[in-house]
């Protein structure tokens, strides 16, 4: 065991400081009074049709893309020479998890070489003294907990491999995790990053079945469509390759972003490196069993997201970067505004309906029952349009579904069915009232927290 202390860098403080962007409450206002104003103007009735419309335009666009050969994924030969490999696994405070994330990073069956370094980023759990007693792994050490990111940085400063895999702390990999994603470096020298699929392990609450489907979904039948066309926007941080030579050249990951590997991924896709998908194999993750953990989880994701969208704004719509910036960028990342714009407009909606409803009742309660059951005959004809565009775009996600247990390797059973029907109909309004609270604090320049 190899033990090494970073100095160079303690003056760095514990947590990441970025400066919040005071002048965007300007410009909150600004939408905020553009959205109560067009809320004022145009039916929350044809906000949603636009809505769904939006969202059946992106659905078949990813049909098309998975029919026309992104189900198609092609397995590359083995290279010449097998490349060495150094296995970064950072760990703050994660005595619960990062035994076993060893044990099975120690598994990994590789036909080359490879080693294990840890980055022990300042932990204050006892967890640093018993890595020390451990043999065949090198341990880095942070007196103070410098962020992720930073420690990432540090440990591929001193990673002899020509890959190095970053693997999270509470991340268990399959053996043939290495040999399986190494391949897909030596199709093509400008593949920069291969990304794994990223799966639920041992999922026990119902809000971790949801977790369940919903990466089976993102991470396989998603990731493996947009990586068809090169379109990936993130290199997952439970598991992700990356060849060391451009590490380097980029700097490294950004130490002060909150969402740091979505950033390296951007950086990569703006200097027309590539990032390839392996769905042969897969990793085991933890994930948020209680609503307020994974409020907080999708926070930062969701605020990363925004802050990197705005860092990278001119790949947006622009023809140089392809597919990437024509659609994948537009579509994913923007549909996350969208999702927020929607969430906000249906709480003014009904904040507003409430109240419609409400005042007749004030004055004489049969002209409020009269009222009330006038309105629920109108609102049948718009009750029947959505479900026309509904049902079809039920159709489309029911198939995405299908194809995304096949991928996960999984028999849909009666276990999946109350999972699913939370993540159809009650998730969604989850991941759109966190989308908005990100959005607003991002406007208005709320403190960020890890």
């Amino acid at each position: 065991m190899k033990r090494l202390l970073d100095k160079k860098h303690e003056y760095r403080r514990s947590t990441i400081r970025i400066p919040e962007r005071r002048e965007l409450a300007i410009i909150g206002m600004a939408v905020l009074a553009l959205c109560v104003f067009t809320f004022l103007a145009i039916s929350y009735q044809v906000i949603f049709i636009a809505y769904t419309m939006l969202s059946l335009f992106i659905f078949c666009s990813y049909l098309i893309l998975w029919l026309e050969g992104a189900k198609q994924e092609e397995t590359p030969p083995d290279p010449e020479s097998w490349p060495d490999v150094t296995v970064i696994v950072p760990s703050f405070n994660t005595g619960d998890t990062i035994f076993e994330c060893l044990d099975a990073c120690r598994r990994m069956e590789y036909k080359g070489k490879f080693d294990i370094l840890v980055v022990d980023d300042g932990s204050t759990d006892g967890s640093y003294e018993k890595l020390c007693g451990m043999g065949g792994i090198s341990i880095l050490r942070n007196e103070k907990n410098r962020g992720k990111a930073a420690a990432l940085n540090f440990a591929i400063r001193h990673a002899k491999g020509k890959l190095v895999a970053c693997i999270d702390s509470d991340t268990y990999p399959r053996k043939d995790v290495l040999e399986k994603a190494a391949r897909h470096f030596y199709r093509d020298d400008k593949v920069a990053s291969v990304v794994v699929f990223v799966c639920v392990n041992k999922p026990k609450t119902m809000l971790q079945r949801v977790q369940e489907i919903e990466y089976w979904i993102s991470f396989g039948f998603f990731f493996k469509t947009i990586a068809s066309i090169d379109g990936l926007y993130v290199t997952p941080g439970p598991t992700a390759l990356y060849r060391k030579d451009i590490l380097d050249k980029l700097g490294g990951f950004d130490e002060q972003n909150l969402t740091e590997d979505m950033e390296i991924a951007l950086r990569m896709q703006k200097h027309g490196y590539k990032i390839r998908a392996c769905h042969e194999t897969m990793v085991l993750t933890e994930v948020p069993g209680t609503l307020p953990k994974l409020f907080r989880q999708r926070l930062r994701w969701y605020r990363g997201g925004v802050m990197n969208v705005l860092k990278y704004i001119e790949l947006f719509f622009n023809p140089k970067y392809g597919d990437f910036g024509i659609f994948i960028l537009p579509t994913t990342l923007g549909s996350g505004f969208f999702a927020a714009l929607f969430m906000a407009w249906t709480i003014m909606s009904l904040s507003r309906n409430f109240f419609d409803w409400l005042t007749p009742f004030t004055y004489n309660f049969s002209a409020g029952l009269s009222a009330t059951v006038a309105g629920a005959g109108n609102g049948m004809v718009m009750f029947q349009s959505a479900w026309l565009l509904g049902m079809f775009s039920l159709a489309i996600w029911a198939y995405f579904l299908v194809k995304s247990f096949e991928i996960s390797g999984t028999r849909p059973g009666r276990k999946h069915i109350l999972p699913l029907i939370c993540m159809l109909w009650l998730y969604p309004i989850f991941t759109g009232f966190v989308f908005m609270v990100a959005y607003i604090y991002e406007l208005f320049g709320v403190k960020y927290h890890w």
